[in-house]
């Protein structure tokens, strides 16, 4: 009797270490989404890469053994309490209880972590389908949509312009700028003017769109008076953003980590999610460098926002050229580092250990306004033509 009591108090307390686990990871993993509204297109419930998802999980296993070992005490006892007959089956029951329950709990860890539940909000589809080579890159995947900006441009006017993203002008791609010749064929999509596989999803459009899409200077649409000054404005604002950040070092040191490593045309990529709520020329939430190594200059600004329901509000006037990643199942993440990009197939994005995700309300945008790479294409174009070099190595790179 003392037996079973004592063990009905071992029950009690794994349920209620359970309870705390459970309740410790739902706060843990609000805390992480409010700093990162991304999280919940990246990450489903039963990730259970995640720390917090794990403890939740485990604090679910825990309230379930302990429910067992409270219903079932005097069963337990009975098979474990000294001075029964030791017979073949007994023996083979006192092993086989505890195996049981390690590999239930590890069959429900591995059910949860490959089922649906796992997957962000905007998870890609079983299947996807694409001969492209996987490929290392953060590229600017322009939308084939055609939408509507508004912009206050300063005294409170308003200006308001509906545009096709990334159309080019022909020819101002010549094959000689140093970006062309570091990437011949684009690593992505979305680094190509016209964009129109951008986010349709289609596999065989995104391969046409490597091949054959237009790249080159982006044609300008003229702006106001009003759109100017508040440009000129808004541009001064960004491009105090390079003194506080010159280095790879500094955008470590401020809380920016690495997401691509560098590609030609588009740099490296660091990104701090905790700016990614809104648009502000003066915090973007990922800097472009000419490499990878502490001492990596600052090539460009990209302004990655969340923003549900189409483009943000960006730079004042018609030529700030947001874009997306949702070709083909969209990028390939490995946790925050892109490992492939949109043309990488489900099955190669598993082999590099990442996971096809689509960014569904995430909006991206680049600024060249660093001297030296006010970028001949125009400021606000997927690719800069001077950034050559090499993937993975620097902008220097022979």
């Amino acid at each position: 009797m003392r037996s079973r009591l004592q063990l009905r108090k071992v029950g009690i307390w794994m349920l209620a270490l359970g309870v705390l686990a459970q309740v410790g990871g739902l706060i843990a993993e609000a805390i992480r989404r409010s700093n990162d509204p991304t999280l919940a297109q990246r990450q489903g419930i039963f990730d259970l890469s995640s720390l917090p998802h794990a403890v939740f999980f485990a604090g679910l296993c825990l309230v379930a053994i302990g429910l067992v070992v409270m219903v079932c005490s005097s069963q337990l006892v009975t098979l474990y309490e000294p001075g029964h007959e030791t017979t073949v089956w007994r023996r083979l029951s006192q092993y086989l209880a505890p195996g049981a329950a390690v590999a239930l709990i590890a069959g429900c860890a591995a059910a949860a972590g490959n089922s649906g539940l796992a997957e962000g909000a905007g998870a890609p589809p079983a299947q996807a389908s694409s001969p492209a080579t996987a490929l290392a890159s953060s590229s600017a995947t322009a939308s084939a949509t055609t939408h509507t900006h508004v912009h206050t441009a300063g005294a409170g006017a308003t200006a308001t312009a509906t545009h096709s993203h990334g159309d080019v002008i022909p020819g101002t791609a010549t094959g000689k700028s140093p970006c062309e010749k570091a990437s011949p064929t684009p690593l992505s999509p979305g680094q190509i003017g016209s964009g129109a596989a951008g986010s349709g999803g289609d596999a065989t459009a995104v391969i046409q769109e490597e091949e054959h899409g237009a790249r080159g200077m982006v044609v300008q649409v003229p702006l106001t008076q009003a759109e100017r000054v508040a440009l000129a404005q808004q541009m001064a604002q960004a491009r105090t953003v390079i003194a506080r950040y010159p280095t790879v070092k500094d955008a470590l040191d401020a809380g920016y980590s690495m997401s691509t490593v560098y590609v030609p045309c588009i740099g490296a990529h660091y990104t701090n999610t905790r700016l990614a709520g809104s648009f502000n020329p003066t915090t973007p939430s990922e800097l472009l460098y000419d490499g990878s190594t502490p001492d990596a200059k600052i090539v460009g600004l990209s302004y990655l926002v969340y923003h549900p329901g189409g483009a943000p509000d960006g730079f004042a006037g018609p030529n700030d050229h947001w874009h997306q990643h949702n070709a083909n199942g969209g990028l390939c993440l490995r946790g925050g580092l892109v490992v492939g990009a949109e043309s990488t197939t489900l099955q190669q994005c598993e082999a590099l250990g990442g996971r096809k995700t689509l960014l569904t309300d995430i909006w991206m945008l680049h600024a060249w306004v660093v001297p030296g790479f006010e970028c001949t294409w125009g400021v606000f174009s997927g690719e800069c033509p001077e950034l050559g070099g090499k993937l993975g190595g620097t902008a220097w790179s022979a």
